[in-house]
């Protein structure tokens, strides 16, 4: 089961994810997950990423996109706790 620092564990239906591997989990309620996935698919498309990636990420935005745009008052800007600097 791999675990992510905010929602804690995730259950996986294919199970190729380590137990101590830590994983993200992005919502589509997360206002700026749409930009996230369109630089991320530049980042795989420079990398050689194999068109199966690159045709799961195109279709993970344009969902992302459509619930967004049903909910808008769903939307948000994301939070945790800022107050940390996990980068340093």
């Amino acid at each position: 089961m791999a675990v992510d620092g905010k929602y804690g564990r995730v259950t996986l239906e294919h199970g190729n994810i380590g137990e101590d591997e830590p994983v993200i989990v992005f919502r589509a309620n997360d206002k700026l997950l749409p930009e996230l996935l369109h630089k991320y698919l530049q980042l795989c498309l420079a990398a050689g990423s194999p068109d199966r990636h690159l045709e799961l990420i195109k279709n993970s935005y344009k969902q992302i996109r459509q619930w967004q745009e049903a909910h808008p008052d769903d939307v948000k800007t994301p939070t945790s706790d800022a107050s940390k600097r996990w980068m340093d």
